[in-house]
């Protein structure tokens, strides 16, 4: 196993996508039909005065991520890489969620899932995020990302193993459970499966 990527810097990285990073200026595009949405993804961020970070800062931050999740799956391979964002991406979400909770994006439903998670990940990836609302009640929401900054960088790079759907899964899996244990979330599609955009189902189980 590689020590950087286990370094205290490197997990530090994914404790706190908001305050590590130091925010970003959010201006995502955040598409959704108005009568389906309570609280909106504006409104949270209405909360939280950022600052303006420019491009290259955001750039700088998808580098690093793309180059510390390629290092983990070069050293790891493939079933290793994978078997570790199961156990490590719930436990990062979770940090990830006292953020959301410090920043006053908070909720317990469906729909206020859907809302505050594209503005967490939006913090991280930068306001060229964009993200569209297909389907929200308080029992289950479909969301799909059309716009990811990470993704566009490994395209950018020529990378062709699949980086980001494990973590994914397992990072928005875990983020819902911490704000309510009956929920779940599953990722349906995924560009690195070969779909235009990714997209999410979460649910309210019974």
């Amino acid at each position: 196993m590689n020590t950087n990527a286990e370094s205290p810097n490197r997990r530090e990285f994914f404790k706190g996508p908001a305050v590590g990073a130091r925010g970003y200026a959010l201006g995502a595009s955040f598409i959704h039909p108005e009568e389906a949405m309570g609280q909106s993804i504006e409104a949270n961020l209405e909360k939280v005065q950022m600052e303006s970070l420019s491009n290259n800062t955001t750039s700088g931050l998808i580098f690093w991520s793309v180059s510390y999740l390629k290092e983990v799956y070069d050293n790891k391979g493939r079933e290793q890489y994978l078997e570790y964002f199961k156990k490590n991406s719930p436990l990062r979400a979770a940090a990830s969620k006292r953020n959301a909770d410090r920043l006053g994006f908070t909720g317990s439903d469906v729909k206020s899932a859907v809302e505050i998670i594209p503005a967490m990940l939006t913090f991280e990836y930068g306001p060229k995020q964009k993200y569209e609302m297909v389907e929200a009640t308080a029992e289950k929401a479909r969301l799909k990302c059309i716009n990811c900054e990470l993704w566009n960088h490994v395209q950018a790079t020529k990378i062709t193993d699949d980086l980001c759907s494990v973590h994914s899964q397992y990072w928005w899996d875990g983020f819902v459970k911490a704000m309510n244990p009956k929920m779940t979330s599953n990722l349906v599609k995924a560009k690195p499966w070969g779909d235009s955009f990714c997209e999410w189902v979460v649910e309210l189980q019974a």
